[in-house]
């Protein structure tokens, strides 16, 4: 009995040695939002794309209140947009952020940003913005 669990765990040491695991984010970080409009960006960050993991926005808390208090977000419109030197940013991906987890996939090595651009998909609102917890990992 003793030796079959040396064998188990010999074998759970040496596959935990070979680097094979789960994978982790090569770098994130969260904030909050409050009082954005359509148009808005998110701070900037650096993708070495050391990783296979995939560029994820998770939104937590959300609301867009009108005059009277009443909550009207259904979701965010965002943009992953990538920064290119002295030309336009261009959207290499969108999603709508229904107060959840936005998934760009994996991403080649870049500078990126995430751009609120529509609020329930209206991209003119006085409604504002206000997320408890924005969580980005790359």
């Amino acid at each position: 009995m003793k030796r079959k669990i040396a064998t188990v765990t010999v074998g759970v040491v040496t596959f935990a040695g070979l680097g094979i695991g789960p994978a982790f984010a090569e770098g994130g970080w969260s904030s909050s939002i409050g009082g954005w409009l359509p148009g808005k960006e998110s701070r900037h960050w650096q993708d070495e794309n050391r990783d296979s993991v995939a560029t994820t926005v998770r939104f937590s808390g959300c609301s867009a209140r009108d005059g009277s208090g009443t909550n009207r977000f259904r979701y965010a419109g965002l943009q992953l947009k990538k920064e290119r030197s002295g030309l336009p940013d261009p959207v290499v991906a969108r999603d709508n952020n229904y107060c959840d987890t936005s998934n760009f996939g994996d991403r080649a090595a870049g500078s990126y940003y995430f751009n609120y651009s529509n609020l329930n998909g209206f991209d003119q609102t006085g409604y504002q913005l206000k997320v408890n917890e924005v969580a980005v990992k790359y």
